[in-house]
């Protein structure tokens, strides 16, 4: 019995998707029930565990927002070590909206934080599904 609250360790999740958006989720349990939380760090976004969410059957070390996160983080360092303002703060102090765009973009901004982004995400993007 699992017990009232459970995460399995990340090397023994269940995956499932969305069939509506694709998001990716995995099986947790909350107050005795079956739940799927969304498979983004550090936040808990939970949906019921429906015949609409699909087993997933492709695993991956990372996700997007995992490897975004870690561009973001050298964009600070990064910006910390040339003397520039590191921008918008602590990554989850972003709005949903500035993550979606950071991943997408990067910094945008034509200089050597650029490169620095296209650089993690081009090496990092064969550990995600994406």
């Amino acid at each position: 019995m699992k017990g009232d609250y459970w995460d399995p360790l990340p090397s023994e999740r269940t995956y499932y998707r969305s069939p509506h958006d694709n998001q990716r989720a995995y099986l947790v349990r909350r107050d005795g029930k079956d739940m799927l939380r969304l498979d983004r760090p550090m936040e808990e976004i939970l949906h019921t565990l429906t015949d609409a969410w699909k087993p997933d059957r492709q695993t991956y070390p990372v996700n997007a927002q995992q490897i975004a996160y870690v561009a973001y983080v050298a964009d600070q360092a990064l910006c910390k070590a040339l003397g520039k303002s590191a921008g918008k703060g602590e990554w989850l102090s972003l709005r949903e909206k500035e993550r979606i765009e950071w991943m997408d973009d990067g910094p945008n901004d034509g200089s050597v934080r650029d490169d620095l982004y296209d650089a993690i995400m081009g090496t990092l993007k064969g550990l995600n599904d994406g």
